[in-house]
């Protein structure tokens, strides 16, 4: 594994990043010079203090002095950075690649491994993507969009997540990596409910991670999995920042998919699983971020309340080609006993899978 970046440093290197890239305009020589001012050994603990760390990059960039300042309670430079980073211009591959550059610090390097590049190759992605949005750096957002630019950039800490967890033994951590990066943003943008939501969800499915897989790499799908090997200790603080976030009084997505894994992981056994409060959730969910994933998650849930009949009558009306609707269309189809037909639906899955990976997800893909 990788080594992260302390929580404090991420957190100071982003924000001096952010006031850097106002500067100059462009993210690239931003990230070369604060990343060439890091390297430099640290003469003292206030070194890495943001406004010494952009003090350095200001001086390795050419700036004229005096060097810009990291406002204290100002977070629009950093917002305007990761919601460029995160923009909907950029392919999902370059979002994850820039926010995994600027927000979590890491180097180009461990981006490569990420994506098993070489360095150089991911170089000129990175190079490439940060062109690409290089026009959107300046634009200012108003503060009715705060919370959309901030759930973009959520989105992609969540892709981020995900791929970690269907990749645990990968050479850089992600699920801790996009845990730290979203404490970082709960700490910058602490008036906003939807961070400490993922937060929450993040640790209730990373609390698993022990009980997850079987020892050829499949996924264990959560009714089976050892309760005695989850992290408890994850699953409190979850819980805990799930209800901050509920008592603001908004409800945004993050809450209400924390909210569904809180009703798995407080059962104390699966047979106690709050099915009907799961189908509610999932109906909300429906309503706040409809999606096929979604859609398959609340058939799930239907197929427990009502019974499978119901649910595979809601999943054959969804009309998608997916590995992840075969898989769960074969799974209804035995629970009804139509073994020949959930024989083929399973090879449909698999024959659609575009990776080894999601081979291994199919079963576990429902728990989260």
């Amino acid at each position: 594994m990788t080594t992260s970046l302390p929580r404090e440093l991420r957190s100071a290197r982003l924000r001096a990043l952010a006031v850097l890239t106002d500067r100059l305009g462009d993210v690239t020589p931003a990230r070369t010079a604060l990343d060439a001012a890091l390297a430099a050994p640290p003469r003292g603990a206030d070194d890495w203090e943001p406004d010494a760390i952009l003090a350095r990059a200001w001086e390795v960039a050419g700036l004229e002095r005096p060097p810009g300042r990291v406002p204290a309670d100002d977070t629009a430079p950093v917002l305007r950075l990761l919601a460029t980073c995160a923009h909907r211009s950029l392919p999902e591959a370059a979002r994850i690649a820039l926010v995994l550059s600027a927000a979590a610090g890491l180097s180009t390097d461990e981006i490569g491994h990420v994506f098993a590049a070489p360095e150089s190759v991911m170089a000129q992605r990175i190079a490439w993507a940060e062109m690409r949005v290089r026009p959107s750096l300046g634009e200012p957002i108003a503060e009715e969009d705060v919370s959309a630019q901030l759930g973009r950039v959520l989105d992609v800490l969540m892709l981020i997540f995900d791929d970690g967890v269907v990749h645990p033994h990968a050479p850089v951590d992600l699920p801790w990596e996009a845990v730290e990066t979203t404490r970082v943003l709960i700490e910058l943008f602490h008036g906003e409910q939807e961070p400490r939501a993922l937060l929450a969800l993040m640790l209730l499915t990373r609390a698993r991670r022990d009980a997850r897989q079987e020892s050829d790499g499949t996924l264990r799908a959560l009714e089976v999995q050892d309760r005695d090997l989850w992290h408890h200790a994850e699953i409190e603080e979850g819980l805990f920042l799930l209800r901050g976030s509920q008592r603001q009084g908004r409800t945004g997505p993050y809450q209400v998919r924390a909210s569904i894994q809180a009703a798995h992981v407080t059962a104390h056994e699966a047979s106690d699983t709050d099915w009907p409060r799961l189908l509610t959730l999932y109906d909300r969910l429906m309503e706040l971020a409809p999606s096929d994933a979604v859609a398959l998650g609340r058939a799930c849930a239907v197929a427990e309340v009502t019974g499978p009949e119901a649910a595979l009558e809601s999943v054959e009306r969804m009309g998608v080609d997916t590995h992840l609707f075969h898989a769960t269309r074969a799974e209804l189809l035995r629970r009804m006993g139509r073994a020949e037909e959930a024989d083929r639906a399973w090879t449909a899955a698999i024959a659609r899978a575009r990776s080894a990976s999601e081979h291994q997800r199919l079963r576990g893909e429902v728990e989260r």
